[in-house]
């Protein structure tokens, strides 16, 4: 069984390799993922408050790991699949997932401090992302869906910013967090 299922993993490999050699690197839609991962930091670092960098990166990286998990999850059982990818051999879809999403929340974080103004932001963040991104992102072949909608999507960006920001007000000092506990 383990002989069976590392030949299936190399040819499996070997695929991926091929198809993004072949088909994906260097095409209209992989630069356009290329700019959906380096834009978005550099806009971060220039906007970035580094009296907060502690808790605002605790944000992040709890947004990254929701994000990562939740899109590995997603593309094993088939929701979705990513036609061209930023690199050949990865789990998750790297630029949205270690990007776009978790930079635009953490500058919703860092300028939206109280839960409502926060609740807003990342209302409107939601669905921007939802119904505006994510469809033109469809329309360039960075991602296909399958059985998932683009209103999945809006609720699971607002869960992943309130989640996040309920962990950081939770394991962060008041001052740190930027944030109240109430």
């Amino acid at each position: 069984m383990s002989d069976q299922l590392h030949e299936m993993q190399r040819n499996i490999a070997n695929f991926e390799l091929q198809r993004w050699l072949n088909d994906g690197v260097f095409t209209w839609t992989w630069w356009y993922i290329f700019c959906v991962l380096v834009i978005p930091w550099c806009i971060f670092f220039k906007l970035v408050d580094r009296k907060r960098t502690h808790s605002i990166w605790l944000f992040g990286l709890m947004v990254m790991i929701i994000t990562s998990f939740t899109d590995d999850i997603g593309s094993d059982i088939g929701i979705w699949v990513y036609p061209i990818e930023f690199f050949p051999f990865s789990l998750i879809e790297f630029p949205f997932d270690c990007s776009t999403v978790p930079v635009a929340q953490m500058l919703i974080f860092q300028y939206f401090t109280k839960w409502k103004s926060f609740s807003m932001a990342l209302v409107l963040q939601a669905l921007i992302f939802a119904f505006i991104g994510e469809p033109f992102s469809v329309w360039v072949d960075a991602v296909t869906y399958y059985g998932w909608t683009y209103f999945y999507s809006f609720i699971f960006y607002i869960f992943t910013g309130t989640f996040s920001k309920a962990f950081v007000s939770y394991w962060t000092p008041k001052q740190c967090s930027g944030s109240s506990r109430s």
